[in-house]
């Protein structure tokens, strides 16, 4: 017998409990992924193997070179993004709500792509400026690192407001796809696998497995435009920083 997985629509859910419990964990979920991310930039801007010849290699001498604060370069920075997650949640969970005559697959599709299309005019900033944090003092020892106000300033001065919004289309374009992407194949995983499940099988594990497979989904789809987007950002480089050698090479 098909095991049926109810997804718990946002009328049901406790918006106190919410808000709290996410914030917690929201930054306990960034405090465990941000060196991934960290790489990931490092990796994205980079041309050539001028600097790193791969995943591994870039852990080890961001290590040897930068120590453990190396893979945290800009985390202050990046934790504004759960103000801007919980925006996102707000409006998926919001228009998906306002969309109940489309099946799971479609309003997901659909709300996760108007989710990301609105959250990202507060995420972009932010990624510019944590990006730039990122990739200081790449391979270097003992260096003089600029703080967030500092290259804020910088950018600010020398592009104005739009320096924030570099990429901002292109960030709408792989947010939502990744977004709708992502949603839309969840609905979709959840149904499938609560057909061939046993019945008794935890609701748990195939949320679980099928949110794995959504966001594997989503990545694959994703990731050429989210390189694009990354150099984009990055182009516009750091006051005392050559930006057209450093997008040349990495």
């Amino acid at each position: 017998m098909p095991e049926e997985v109810k997804q718990i629509e946002w009328q049901h859910v406790d918006k106190l409990k919410y808000y709290t419990y996410g914030s917690v964990f929201f930054v306990g979920v960034n405090t465990i992924l941000y060196p991934a991310d960290v790489i990931k930039t490092r990796l994205q801007l980079q041309r050539t193997n001028a600097l790193y010849k791969g995943t591994l290699d870039a852990v080890f001498k961001t290590f040897r070179s930068e120590g453990l604060i190396g893979f945290y370069k800009g985390f202050l920075v990046s934790q504004m993004s759960v103000l801007t997650g919980h925006f996102y949640v707000t409006s998926y969970e919001v228009s998906r709500s306002q969309m109940s005559f489309f099946g799971d697959g479609t309003r997901g599709f659909v709300a996760g792509g108007v989710a990301a299309l609105m959250e990202q005019f507060l995420a972009n900033p932010i990624e510019v400026i944590s990006q730039k944090l990122m990739i200081q003092g790449q391979g270097e020892n003992n260096t003089k690192l600029k703080g967030a106000l500092h290259i804020s300033a910088d950018v600010f001065k020398d592009y104005g407001v739009g320096g924030f919004y570099r990429g901002f289309v292109l960030s709408l374009m792989t947010g939502a796809l990744w977004s709708a992407v992502w949603w839309g194949s969840y609905g979709v995983y959840i149904d499938i696998i609560g057909d061939y499940a046993p019945h008794g099988t935890s609701h748990l594990l195939i949320q679980s497995v099928a949110g794995g497979l959504s966001g594997l989904n989503a990545a694959v789809i994703g990731n050429p435009f989210d390189i694009v987007k990354t150099r984009l950002q990055l182009k516009a480089g750091l006051t005392g920083w050559d930006s057209t050698q450093s997008y040349n090479h990495y």
